[in-house]
Formats: structure tokens, C-alpha cells, sequence
């Protein structure tokens, strides 16, 4: 009897918003504490957006600058935190493939816990981690002229924009997890991708040094609405456009990834 009121309690628990969100925190945490205790993923994560970061200041620095007339780093910044955040879909959704096919998803599915727990907690870990790497490149950017100059609630929107850009790239993370039949699969679907809106974007230079045929495209890309509106609340420029566009893409990128990615789970759950 005691045994079956326990366990009801715990069922109970389980399905309340307010125990899927202590449950969802306590994976997320198990998430970060993989990541730092892995020395090549700390230097892959932090490393290697600061060493691209000073590698293309100081390549481009001057040749901006003398072409277009504005600091390289004010576009570029913003650049990098949201390149590290696109990268980091491919590796994000091998490692949720692996726990989901492993030993870990069933320990944890014979717990008394919400299913989606898992699910929300491995996406919490994955956008602290992606906050902690924009946190970290703007302090360092500041080294070389970054600066946040529209004040304080400008600041806050420019992380605000971030983490909704990375819980977009954290929901596609989950459902190439959970539709790729096996991890190489993943890097096909995402590499290219990622690769060719990163490259056909106004972060590496200016939309208007593109040439007129290929123009509305590139303003259109999701990064480039990102790194605009980005730019206009750290360094001030257009904002009303880039930030509804930059909203418009996120939000609806996650929600759509948001009923995919349920849908497909439970079916998973289900076996």
C-alpha cells in the first residue's frame, strides 16, 4: 500500500510542469558536467571561435575598414557567437543520438520522470553551454573595440536574440537526433546547410558589397537578419527590421522543430 502511494506520488510529480522543469534542470546539468569534463570539447567550444575571431581581424581589420569605412569587429562579433551556436547543431544532435540509443536513456526512463524531461534538459544544457560561449567572445571581443553603446536594454535584447537563436539551432539539434538513422548521417544534413547560410550572410562583410542579383537572398538569411539586428544593439544601426525578421525566423524555426520533435519522441518512447 505505502509502496503504491509512493509511487503514485511520484507519478504525480512526474507529469506537474513544475517537476518537468526540476527534472529537465537536473539533465541539463548532467549535460554541462559531460561538457566540462571533456578537455577537447572546452577547447573546441571556447578555442575555437576566439582563434577565429582574431584570425579574421586581424586579415580583414584593415581591408574593412579602409573599404567600407567601419570596424570589422562590430560585425563580426556578433558573427561569431552565432556561428559557434550553428556549428555546435551537428555535435549537439550525435551526442543526443547516442544517449537515446544507450544504456543512460533506459536507466533514466525506468525513473519515475517525465519522458520529455529528457528531451528539455539535453536542449537547457546545450543553450547554457551556447550562452556561456556568447558571453565569453563579447568580453574577449572587447579587447579589440566591441563595445555594447545603446545602453543597458540594448544589451539584454542582444543575449535575449541570442538565446533565441540558439533554442532554434538546439530544436533542429533534437530532431536530426531523433529522425537520423545513424550519426554520420546528422554532419551530412547539417554541415552543408549551416556552411552555405553562414558563408551567403552580411556577418562576414556588408550586405550592400554583394552583388544585386544575389541581394535579397542574402538579407533574407536568417543569419544575416540575426547579425544585423545584433549590430544595431551593440554598435546602433537598423533595428525594427532585423530584430521582427531575426524574431519571425526563430520563433517559428523552434515551433515548428517543437512538434516534430514531440511527435517523434513519443513515437520513439513508445518503441
Amino acid at each position: 500500500m505505502t509502496a503504491a502511494t509512493t509511487q503514485a506520488s511520484g507519478a504525480t510529480q512526474a507529469s506537474g510542469t513544475t517537476g518537468l522543469w526540476a527534472q529537465s534542470t537536473l539533465i541539463g546539468g548532467r549535460v554541462l558536467k559531460h561538457f566540462v569534463r571533456s578537455p577537447m570539447m572546452l577547447l573546441a567550444t571556447f578555442g575555437f571561435p576566439l582563434l577565429q575571431l582574431f584570425m579574421l581581424l586581424a586579415t580583414f581589420r584593415i581591408l574593412v575598414r579602409d573599404t567600407l569605412g567601419e570596424s570589422y569587429v562590430v560585425r563580426l562579433a556578433p558573427l561569431i557567437i552565432l556561428v559557434t551556436a550553428f556549428s555546435a547543431i551537428g555535435s549537439s544532435a550525435i551526442a543526443f543520438w547516442v544517449d537515446i540509443r544507450s544504456g543512460v536513456f533506459s536507466r533514466l526512463r525506468a525513473m519515475p520522470i517525465n519522458a520529455l524531461s529528457i528531451l528539455f534538459g539535453r536542449m537547457l544544457g546545450d543553450l547554457v553551454r551556447i550562452m556561456g560561449i556568447a558571453v565569453l567572445v563579447s568580453l574577449i571581443a572587447y579587447l579589440p573595440g566591441f563595445r555594447f553603446e545603446q545602453g543597458v536594454g540594448a544589451a539584454l535584447g542582444f543575449f535575449v536574440l541570442v538565446a533565441l537563436f540558439g533554442l532554434m539551432c538546439t530544436s533542429i539539434a533534437v530532431v536530426a537526433a531523433l529522425s537520423a538513422p545513424y550519426p554520420p548521417v546528422i554532419m551530412r544534413w547539417v554541415q552543408m546547410p549551416t556552411l552555405a547560410l553562414t558563408m551567403m550572410s552580411s556577418g562576414y562583410m556588408p550586405l550592400d558589397a554583394f552583388p544585386d542579383a544575389v541581394r535579397p537572398v542574402v538579407a533574407a538569411n536568417p543569419v544575416s537578419t540575426a547579425v544585423e539586428a545584433l549590430v544595431g544593439l551593440s554598435h546602433g544601426g537598423p533595428l525594427l527590421v532585423p530584430v521582427l525578421a531575426t524574431l519571425a525566423w526563430t520563433v517559428g524555426v523552434s515551433v515548428l522543430c517543437a512538434v516534430v520533435m514531440v511527435r517523434k519522441f513519443r513515437s520513439f518512447v513508445a518503441g
